[in-house]
């Protein structure tokens, strides 16, 4: 009893003094498709979250998991409209995990966020959405795109342009604390 007693002690300072600790895995960027800058930034006034329908299953394709994954949703897409977020998930615990992380080190409050999502990466966020849902959206969650397939052209010009309007409109509802007008979006 008294060696038990005494290393729970000893863990429990080490953890006080700061020597020990328990860090997510999504604190390193090896666990990510995508993980931009978690910096606050003007330039960029929301974020993406997308899951592809390649979960992490086999390290042998993790490269092409990141190509098509670039190639979907890569900052050229999304380039001042929102940060790219893209964990390397296998289950719902690590989306549980990698989302974890994003609200606690790279959300800032009520900033909008969008999740995109294909076949199982998709089905994925749909069910973390349908779990946690209003809370999602009292935190900044402004769209949600699925398909339960793979497509090449799921993220389409249409849909950048279409979360970009979305994320436009919040941003004016809040700055202006009123709806933005009609008409103010078209070319």
């Amino acid at each position: 009893m008294k060696i038990k007693f005494s290393t729970v002690i000893l863990a429990a300072m080490l953890l006080a003094a700061g020597c020990f600790s328990f860090k997510s895995p999504y604190d390193h960027f090896e666990n990510w498709l995508i993980r931009e800058d978690p910096s606050p930034s003007s330039m960029v006034y929301a974020d993406l979250i997308y899951l592809p329908d390649d979960l992490y299953v086999d390290m042998k394709n993790l490269h092409n998991v990141k190509s098509r994954t670039r190639t979907a949703v890569g900052s050229e897409k999304f380039d001042g409209i929102a940060r790219v977020f893209s964990p390397l998930v296998a289950t719902p615990e690590d989306l549980e995990k990698a989302l974890d992380w994003y609200f606690e080190k790279a959300h800032e409050n009520d900033r909008p966020f969008a999740f995109v999502g294909e076949g199982m990466g998709g089905a994925l966020l749909k069910a973390y959405e349908e779990k946690h849902g209003e809370n999602l959206r009292k935190i900044g969650l402004s769209a949600s795109y699925y398909t339960e397939k793979s497509d090449p052209d799921f993220v389409s010009k249409k849909m950048v342009e279409d979360i970009k309007a979305v994320f436009m409109r919040v941003k004016y509802r809040r700055e202006w604390g009123r709806e933005m007008p009609e008409g103010m979006l078209k070319k």
